[in-house]
């Protein structure tokens, strides 16, 4: 009798991922591996044949040493486990020969100082949609993203002048200074403190599971520090591609499972093996 086919959820995928189970990480690159390209092809405006190498780096350092920063990765939220693993892949890429000799000129703009001052006084949802365009995104998919109209932060868009006008002339999703954007990213992510608020929390308040009294304090952090509002429209992008993106082709799921040490099923005997047996 055949064996059903196993139904695989987030859950089953991160379970079992970590046994290096070769079905399970194929469930896990069909998931995760159009978002993993689409993310890449935005913040370090690589585009997505480009990225396969970049990707497999990621998940060399995501499996190595049996597995060990897998296992440390969240495991009760999708969400929160796409949004850590989408730091690791922009450190990833940001050490890459794509920015390793890069010098951008743009680099004095992004600092975490002048970016929290261009920020600074606005509402914590169009300072969201001030990040997603400075991000690469354009304001179509900002739409899709938040699920409200960007008209609504337009006067927010007035600060993108100067020395980050190109973000508003971009007509595709892809950052218009990505060297310096990924090393501002990065900067963020390092600056978190006993006080920042835990991805599952994030979570919770974007799908609207907490009470105003609960909310308004984590928001009102948020607000004001850039390691949370990283995290908090990084986990928003990476659930929103975890829908949207288009899937992996199976050579390109097959490319990148080369990076991951699966584990070897039994060799299959031969017809006088079987035979003998």
């Amino acid at each position: 009798m055949t064996p059903e086919p196993i139904l695989y959820t987030f859950h089953k995928v991160r379970e079992q991922s970590e046994q290096g189970k070769a079905e399970a990480w194929r469930a896990f690159l069909d998931f995760y591996g159009p978002v993993f390209l689409h993310l890449l092809e935005v913040h370090a405006a690589i585009p997505s044949r480009e990225a396969l190498p970049l990707a497999k780096k990621m998940l060399a350092q995501l499996t190595s040493n049996n597995f060990a920063r897998l296992r440390a990765t969240p495991r009760q939220s999708e969400r929160e486990f796409l949004g850590d693993l989408r730091g690791l892949l922009l450190e990833v890429a940001l050490d890459s020969d794509f920015f390793q000799n890069s010098q951008p000129t743009e680099e004095s703009a992004f600092t975490l100082e002048k970016i929290g001052k261009l920020l600074d006084g606005l509402p914590l949802l169009h300072k969201e949609m001030l990040v997603f365009r400075l991000a690469g995104y354009t304001e179509n998919t900002i739409e899709r993203l938040m699920r409200v109209s960007p008209r609504m932060a337009e006067k927010a868009f007035e600060r993108l002048a100067g020395e980050y006008a190109a973000a508003r002339q971009t007509e595709h999703d892809r950052c218009a200074w990505p060297a310096a954007w990924l090393r501002l990213l990065k900067q963020a992510r390092a600056s978190k403190t006993e006080k920042c608020t835990p991805g599952q929390e994030i979570v919770r308040i974007h799908d609207g599971q907490v009470s105003w009294y609960e909310k308004e304090p984590v928001e009102k952090h948020v607000s004001a520090c850039l390691h949370c509002l990283d995290a908090w429209t990084g986990i928003r992008e990476a659930g929103y591609w975890r829908m949207a993106a288009e899937p992996l082709s199976a050579s390109q799921i097959s490319e990148l499972l080369e990076a991951i040490p699966v584990e070897k099923g039994p060799a299959k005997k031969s017809f006088f093996q079987r035979l003998r047996s």
